[in-house]
């Protein structure tokens, strides 16, 4: 059988990307002209390159648990799954937050959102800390699942990942570290967001640790068995780790914007690509042949959840964005140095 081109995968993308690029460029048009749509343009464009780049690692992730599912799920991957992605998280999910933080009724954060920039970026940005906590925490149990599995057998940077290992034989290792984390970063948190943090880092964990216990109700040992024996359970995971992936973007977004349509737009682009280009490291058998990409995607977590962490003390990455972003890149890059590297000796 031929192999499929590799634009066979984006094409949704490519569609979805031009529909959203003149959806922003008719909003501005109508709100101030020809250079406000061409600034509507641009904004959106900025946006959609920042989430597709800064979550290269997310779709890493993903291909590591969507390859051992039915190709039936690559297809639920990429219709429900876009609609979460794209409507769940970049449209109800910062309306919901909205709601939240603002004690206002849902129907009056979406018209916050909608109309009044000023208010929802300020609602977005008190929100900052419970959201980089959930996120946060939630991330760190991924990667501190992953990188104390003792059935981990892949070693990147050898001497700390072969120790992580062995740590890993302890009881309820994920958890007594992830939590050491959190009241280490708790302690230098403004003593006005403590409370709101550990609430949010507490419910992040809350949710990994059901996602475990429905992975050992399908008998699964870790989450791609499970995902392998239970298709939902690997998706809804799936699905929560790319809302967890996306809670800085959504909020770091508001550096370039507060119109919370270019948000919309820009982020749901970009979430697009991840799961185009999730279905085409699956079928090219992207981490087979780069051996250490996935480990390589999980430290980009690990310096994810750093930045979230120090972003929730108030300690912000110079280049926001833009910098976790090529960070990212060039943790991934250096994977897949290292993994040819490994191929060519004898």
């Amino acid at each position: 059988m031929a192999q499929r081109h590799w634009l066979s995968f984006f094409w949704e993308s490519f569609a979805g990307t031009m529909l959203g690029l003149g959806i922003a460029f008719g909003l501005g048009y109508q709100a101030g002209g020809l250079p406000e749509a061409v600034a509507y343009l641009v904004t959106t464009t900025l946006l959609a390159c920042l989430e597709t780049s800064v979550s290269l690692d997310n779709a890493v992730v993903n291909a590591a648990v969507l390859r051992v599912m039915r190709p039936v799920w690559r297809v639920v991957f990429l219709t429900a799954g876009i609609a979460v992605a794209v409507f769940g998280m970049r449209i109800l999910f910062p309306v919901l937050i909205t709601s939240v933080v603002g004690h206002v009724p849902l129907a009056d954060a979406w018209t916050i959102a909608t109309t009044q920039p000023e208010r929802y970026q300020a609602l977005m940005e008190e929100s900052h800390v419970r959201v980089m906590g959930f996120g946060g925490m939630f991330l760190l149990m991924v990667a501190l699942t992953y990188f104390l599995n003792e059935n981990k057998k892949t070693h990147w940077i050898a001497w700390v990942e072969q120790l992580l290992v062995r740590a890993g034989s302890g009881e309820n290792a994920a958890a007594s570290l992830a939590i050491g984390v959190v009241l280490a970063v708790t302690s230098v948190i403004p003593a006005s967001d403590k409370y709101p943090f550990l609430v949010s880092a507490l419910a992040g964990f809350a949710v990994h640790a059901l996602i475990d216990i429905l992975k050992h109700l399908v008998g699964g040992s870790d989450i791609l068995e499970a995902a392998a024996k239970n298709g939902l359970i690997g998706f809804v995971y799936l699905e929560i780790l790319d809302s967890s992936f996306s809670f800085d973007g959504v909020v770091a977004a508001f550096a370039i914007t507060n119109k919370f349509w270019l948000i919309a737009l820009g982020l749901g682009i970009g979430a697009l690509f991840v799961r185009s280009m999730t279905v085409y490291l699956v079928d090219r058998g992207t981490l087979e042949e780069f051996v250490y990409l996935e480990p390589a995607a999980f430290w980009a977590i690990v310096f994810l959840v750093v930045v979230m962490f120090a972003s929730a003390a108030g300690h912000h990455l110079p280049g926001g964005e833009v910098s976790t972003a090529l960070a990212s890149l060039a943790i991934l890059a250096a994977g897949v140095i290292s993994s040819i590297k490994a191929k060519r000796r004898p």
